[in-house]
């Protein structure tokens, strides 16, 4: 009788294993109902669409662009800082929630939504295909039907898996090289001086991989850090300066951020402060005019929070606001209250007749 309740009992503990996994796996990997069909306005409501603020949108990110490597005393993004104390950058800490890697982050990034733990395993897998955010509602979507001008996006490739036939001109850069520190920006910024010279785009991805491999090859503290942070720097003042002089791009928003933060380790994936505390910027020199007050740079502080913190999801709203497009369907952010005074207060809430 000893073997038979010995194989039982072995046999139940193993059941036992299974059911615990599953439910497991259940609560890590939630199912996600997702509201199908895209936003649009309702013009029989009381108030209709607020008026467009921008025509144009450069969005750029800088892979684990952590909030203290633009905020703070020891940052190479002197421009940058100049244009916060000018009044014309309006500075945030935006927080990414875990797992603080690329794909779940550009997923909260453009539906405003909170993605699950299952994209971190798609985020490695290259050749993934159903991870993608073609059947969603989002701002590039929502641009995309818009159809005022083509998409264009250069830099990590993940941008092409998530919107796959979205841009009209692209060149990605696989991000998994993490030893490159040079081509992979090079082959991005190559594109800016010929697509600043051109019109026929109403939004431009730029996705900077190096400063995220610097961080997992050497750590924050690495020497390759500050110049790498000073080339970013660069290419915001080369794009802010064409915003200036160039008439055709006056009405164009110039948006920095990080997807995610790193570690002390150069790392990423987890809910440190340092993973979760990612730098974002809004620029325009339309916010002169609304003077706009901020001391820059700051001294440094362990917990990375720098200026107002608001979540990642909030730069859904906030970007459908300001281009004048219907907030995504699946959305669980608020626009950021700052930029509310880009509508003087008649134009904010226009009533219907």
């Amino acid at each position: 009788m000893a073997p038979s309740i010995l194989k039982l009992a072995t046999l139940v503990a193993n059941l036992l294993i299974l059911i615990a996994m599953v439910i497991f796996a259940t609560g890590f990997f939630p199912y996600k109902p997702l509201l199908q069909g895209h936003a649009s306005f309702d013009d029989s409501r009381e108030f209709r669409r607020p008026p467009q603020v921008y025509n144009k949108l450069i969005f750029m990110v800088v892979d684990a662009l952590r909030s203290d490597f633009v905020f703070s005393n020891a940052s190479g993004f002197s421009f940058t800082q100049s244009l916060i104390r000018s009044g014309a950058a309006l500075p945030f800490t935006a927080h990414a929630s875990p797992p603080t890697v690329t794909m779940p982050r550009l997923k909260a990034i453009t539906t405003g939504s909170v993605p699950s733990f299952l994209d971190v395993i798609l985020n490695i897998a290259e050749s993934d295909t159903s991870s993608t955010l073609a059947n969603q509602d989002t701002w590039l979507s929502q641009l995309k039907a818009r159809a005022e001008g083509h998409l264009v996006m250069y830099g990590d490739d993940t941008w092409l898996k998530l919107f796959p036939g979205i841009f009209d001109r692209a060149d990605g850069t696989t991000s998994f090289f993490v030893s490159d520190f040079t081509e992979v920006d090079n082959n991005v910024t190559r594109h800016i001086p010929d697509e600043l010279a051109r019109d026929d785009w109403s939004t431009m991805i730029m996705h900077y991989l190096g400063l995220d491999h610097i961080g997992h090859k050497a750590g924050p503290q690495s020497p390759n850090m500050l110049p790498k942070q000073h080339e970013m720097d660069d290419i915001v003042k080369q794009i802010y300066t064409a915003i200036d002089t160039h008439e055709h791009l006056q009405s164009t928003l110039l948006v920095l951020c990080g997807d995610h933060g790193m570690n002390d380790a150069g790392n990423h994936g987890g809910s440190s402060a340092g993973e979760t505390s990612a730098a974002l910027v809004f620029m325009s020199p339309k916010f002169s005019e609304k003077k706009f007050e901020y001391a820059s740079p700051l001294e440094t502080v362990d917990d990375f929070q720098y200026y107002r913190r608001v979540e990642q999801s909030d730069i859904t709203p906030t970007l459908a606001g300001l281009l004048g497009i219907p907030i995504s369907t699946n959305n669980l952010g608020v626009f950021i209250p700052e930029l509310l005074t880009m509508w003087n207060d008649g134009e904010r809430m226009p009533k219907t007749a």
